[in-house]
């Protein structure tokens, strides 16, 4: 994939596990969403702050296995601190294919850890341009489905990103988040345009810090201000 991959891996970690209006950003285990990992196992934790709630912390994390050079399994989850109390809604299990060109395919299924918190599933791909050693964008598309990741008995749920970025220099890059997300019923109620820049610095193979702010621009259902650090490191 390319060392000028390795450092952009981290953008949507704040959209993938906090405690978001609209639910299908938090259907992945993949903090990030990218093609697979090449090294054999990658961790990922974060902290997450959102100012619609400020006694509330998330802190997400994952765990990936490199089944084959072109498959990933994955399991995830969120720990959630409000008032001093830990809580764990969901716990999340994928697997990730990698095509030839630089596309990959994703499947996830959410669990529930309480009663009556439901299942859900989800679909997604994603794609990454590259048009020079400094200038990239990947897009990436997600539809989520049962009643985890859907309001008002929603038929479906859907998420559509571009994330063009820059390289300033090594290990540093820039990468800014254009997120949209609704439903198919009620899609004005829960619709979400965001916006999520983030600072990305590698420090080894497939390990690197990232800080991300998302804001909202339009919708309902867009977010407020929320602020992640994310660490990724691979072994």
């Amino acid at each position: 994939m390319g060392s000028n991959l390795r450092v952009t891996l981290a953008a949507l970690a704040a959209a993938a596990c906090a405690h978001a209006f609209n639910p299908i950003h938090e259907s992945s285990y993949n903090l990030v969403p990218r093609a697979n990992y090449s090294t054999a196992t990658t961790l990922a934790v974060g902290a997450i702050l959102d100012d619609r709630n400020t006694d509330e912390y998330s802190f997400p994390a994952s765990i990936a296995l490199q089944a084959t050079p072109r498959m990933e399994l994955g399991a995830g989850l969120t720990t959630r601190v409000v008032d001093g109390d830990l809580h764990v809604p969901y716990m999340v299990f994928g697997v990730k294919w990698l095509t030839l060109r630089h596309t990959s395919f994703q499947a996830d299924l959410l669990i529930g850890t309480d009663l009556g918190t439901g299942k859900g599933f989800s679909l997604a791909s994603y794609h990454r341009f590259t048009y020079s050693e400094l200038f990239y964008s990947r897009l990436a598309v997600r539809a989520g489905f049962m009643e985890a990741l859907v309001n008002d008995d929603a038929l479906m749920a859907f998420e559509a990103a571009w994330y063009p970025g820059l390289m300033l220099f090594r290990p540093l890059s820039f990468e800014l988040g254009l997120i949209g997300s609704s439903q198919t019923r009620n899609f004005e109620n829960n619709l979400a345009m965001d916006i999520q820049p983030a600072l990305l610095v590698q420090f080894a193979r497939e390990s690197m810090l990232q800080t991300a702010v998302a804001m909202g621009l339009a919708g309902d259902h867009k977010e407020h201000l929320r602020v992640s650090v994310t660490l990724i490191k691979g072994f």
